[in-house]
């Protein structure tokens, strides 16, 4: 499959995704330095974490079913305002808990708005192998934005362990307003056409039911946890470390950038090793990494293991996506994908809570180690799920 031409439509997308996932990863990062600035506990870091999800959980269904009927159109205008409005908000009013709270539950719902748009646009192909491609090809796009991201850190952040926070509020919101523009000029997938194999949207109950779907979306719980407690406690990690704010958001760089390399050679390795294997070592790599950033370890090692986490997750992600879309009909796409980020987002919104708690009495180190033995879990679970005898649902 080619690219998409270079049209104004195709790169208005394009650059929505890129400037999108900076902001998020922009203000949640700096949301993360506010709150330590503020001097609040790792429990109620966590709690900020949380919101970021929480009413994601509740709408996400809702999103998806309406993408369906209605097309993404919508969607990406009202997610994209939401993000530009909580940066904005979190610039001139985030000093406090309750803000710091609502902002960010703002910034959340913006965010999956936004998601379950892109998702559909990305979903919008033909067979399945071109969807595959396309969603390497998408995911690519955010790696390559969380490159940008911690470089956005790095360049206003300072010399000091903590950045200033304002500055980068201010850039997020230039972004998010940018952003804004890029919605007006994109071609939007509209409803998906209906045949008499597949004229109505299947019901939630009986979607869980398709053969692989439960599976796939258990399978991207873990990376999405990996990419959401590196944004939240990360920086954290360095403030009690005493690591420079530059020195963490060039970590982070390193790992968008391994997630980029292995989701450019990610049609490749699939047609090689299949999805079984694919999926099942770019889990037990992310573990790994995560186990290495628990434990003490020179500089050196911290950049390796966000390289194995980078490979991981570029390599797990998409697989998932392709593997639930391809699972259900194409009038029901939208809210598969919906009831993924939902598991997702639950995920998002326990774990950081709980791990608030552990990291009050063992430390942040502990969050990442309680993460990689999950995900050691997911990878045996993966293994098992695409055996051969799933059939094609392993080849990929």
């Amino acid at each position: 499959m080619r690219l998409p031409a270079p049209d104004l439509a195709a790169s208005a997308f394009v650059l929505h995704v890129l400037l999108h996932q900076v902001v998020i990863i922009v203000a949640r990062v700096t949301t993360s330095y506010r709150a330590v600035e503020m001097g609040l506990s790792d429990i109620w870091i966590g709690a900020v974490g949380a919101t970021f999800s929480l009413l994601p959980l509740f709408l996400a269904t809702q999103v998806g079913a309406r993408i369906d009927e209605k097309g993404a159109r919508g969607a990406f205008l009202v997610g994209t305002g939401g993000v530009l409005v909580s940066a904005l908000g979190l610039l001139t009013t985030g000093n406090s808990v309750i803000a710091l709270l609502g902002w960010t539950g703002l910034l959340g719902t913006g965010h999956l708005l936004c998601l379950l748009s892109q998702h559909a646009t990305a979903a919008d192909q033909a067979t399945d192998a071109a969807r595959g491609r396309m969603f390497a090809y998408y995911t690519a796009l955010i790696s390559f934005a969380q490159i940008l991201a911690p470089l956005v850190v790095a360049v206003f952040a300072g010399s000091g362990a903590l950045p200033d926070t304002g500055r980068l509020f201010a850039a997020a919101a230039v972004a998010g307003l940018i952003s804004l523009g890029c919605v007006l000029f994109m071609r939007h997938p509209g409803k998906p056409a209906r045949d008499g194999k597949s004229a109505a949207q299947l019901p939630i109950r009986q979607l869980l039911r398709q053969k692989g779907v439960v599976p796939a979306i258990l399978a991207g719980v873990g990376v999405i946890c990996a990419i959401d407690l590196l944004v939240i406690y990360l920086p954290v990690l360095g403030a009690q470390a005493l690591i420079p704010a530059s020195a963490i958001a060039a970590l982070l760089m390193v790992r968008a950038l391994a997630s980029l390399l292995s989701r450019l050679c990610f049609g490749w390795l699939l047609s090689r090793l299949g999805r079984r294997v694919m999926l099942t070592g770019s889990l037990l790599a992310t573990g790994l990494g995560l186990t290495v950033l628990g434990i003490p370890v020179p500089g050196w090692a911290l950049a390796l293991a966000m390289i194995l986490i980078g490979i991981g997750i570029g390599m797990a992600t998409p697989i998932s996506m392709s593997w639930v879309t391809s699972a259900v009909p194409p009038t029901s796409r939208g809210l598969v994908l919906s009831l993924r980020l939902t598991g997702n987002r639950l995920a998002q919104f326990l774990l950081p809570m709980s791990v608030g708690v552990v990291a009050t009495g063992a430390g942040v180190s502990s969050v990442f180690l309680l993460l990689a033995a999950g995900l050691y879990g997911s990878a045996y679970s993966s293994y098992r799920a695409l055996r051969p005898s799933a059939g094609s649902d392993a080849a990929g």
